[in-house]
C-alpha cells in the first residue's frame, strides 16, 4: 500500500465510522480521477450507515414497546388494516389460546360472539379510515358468560400514536378488559352492539331504576302504550323476554333460563 483515500461516514460522543480505499503499489498514487469517484461514493455509504442506524434504533423502540405491553395486565392487541394482527401481548395470547371472548383466525382477530363481531368489525373500520375519534374508546361489550368483558378500540393513525402503529404497521390498538360487575356498562356500548335507539336506551336507563309499565310510563313521561312497544322491542333486540331478564343482561349476569 503506498496511498490511501479516507472519509467520515459519521462521528459521535462514544463511536465514529470512516470508509478507506486503499490504494496498491501497481495503482500507484491516488490521482484527481480516484479522488472524484471516491467522492461520488461515499454519500451512499453516508446513507446506509443512517438507515441502518434507524433500523437499530426502531428495533430498539419496538423492542421497548413489546416488553411494556407485555407486562400491562390487560390483553392488547395491535391490529392493522382488515383486522390483521400485528402484535399481541402475553395477555392477549393466553386470550386467544382460549377462545372464549376473541380468537384469531388466519391472522385476523375475530370475537366470538357474533354481535360482538359486528360491532368490532364497525369500529376497526372506521379507525383504520380515519373516521373515529381519536379518544372515542369504541367500547364493545364481548360477553357475559365470564363476566363484562369489554373491548377498547384506540386508533394509532394520528398524532403520537402513529408513531407507534408504525412499528408494527398497525391501524389500532384494542384493550381488553374486565368490568367490575357493581356497574352497568356503558348505554352507548349497548346501543352499539344491539342497535338500539335512542327512545330504547332511554328505557334501559329507566329499567334499571324502577319495574313495571306504569312506573316506567310515569318515570319517562310516555304512554303505557309506547313503553309496552319499546320493551318489546329491545327485548327482540336483546334476546331477552322480561325486564328481570333485561336488569340481569344489563348488570353483566348471564341470562336466565326462559320458562
Amino acid at each position: 500500500m503506498i496511498d490511501a483515500l479516507g472519509s467520515n461516514l459519521e462521528k459521535g460522543a462514544t463511536y465514529s465510522s470512516i470508509v478507506s480505499v486503499r490504494m496498491h503499489e501497481k495503482d500507484g498514487l491516488a490521482d484527481a480521477d480516484a479522488r472524484s469517484r471516491f467522492a461520488l461514493i461515499v454519500p451512499h455509504f453516508q446513507r446506509a450507515v443512517s438507515i441502518g442506524r434507524l433500523f437499530d434504533q426502531n428495533r430498539a423502540t419496538q423492542a421497548v414497546l413489546t416488553q411494556t405491553l407485555d407486562s400491562v395486565t390487560a390483553a392488547v392487541f395491535l391490529v392493522g388494516p382488515n383486522g390483521r394482527l400485528a402484535f399481541t401481548n402475553a395477555p392477549g395470547r393466553a386470550m386467544l389460546d382460549e377462545a372464549a371472548l376473541l380468537t384469531e383466525r388466519n391472522g385476523t382477530l375475530f370475537a366470538v360472539a357474533l354481535d360482538a363481531q359486528r360491532a368490532l368489525r364497525e369500529a376497526l373500520v372506521a379507525a383504520e379510515n380515519g373516521n373515529m375519534p381519536t379518544d372515542s374508546g369504541g367500547s364493545i361489550p364481548l360477553g357475559t358468560s365470564q363476566g363484562r368483558w369489554f373491548a377498547n378500540v384506540l386508533p394509532l393513525t394520528s398524532g403520537d400514536r402513529r408513531r407507534t402503529g408504525a412499528l408494527h404497521s398497525a391501524v389500532a390498538a384494542v384493550f381488553v378488559r374486565k368490568a367490575s360487575p357493581a356497574s352497568p356498562p356503558p348505554l352507548e356500548a349497548l346501543a352499539k352492539l344491539y342497535r338500539l335507539t335512542a327512545s330504547e336506551v332511554r328505557l334501559i336507563d329507566a329499567v334499571m331504576r324502577v319495574s313495571g309499565i306504569k312506573a316506567l310510563a310515569e318515570l319517562l313521561g310516555l304512554t303505557q302504550a309506547t313503553v309496552k312497544t319499546h320493551l318489546h322491542n329491545v327485548f327482540r333486540k336483546t334476546g331477552t323476554a322480561r325486564q328481570s331478564e333485561l336488569v340481569k343482561l344489563i348488570a353483566g349476569f348471564d341470562r336466565s333460563e326462559r320458562p
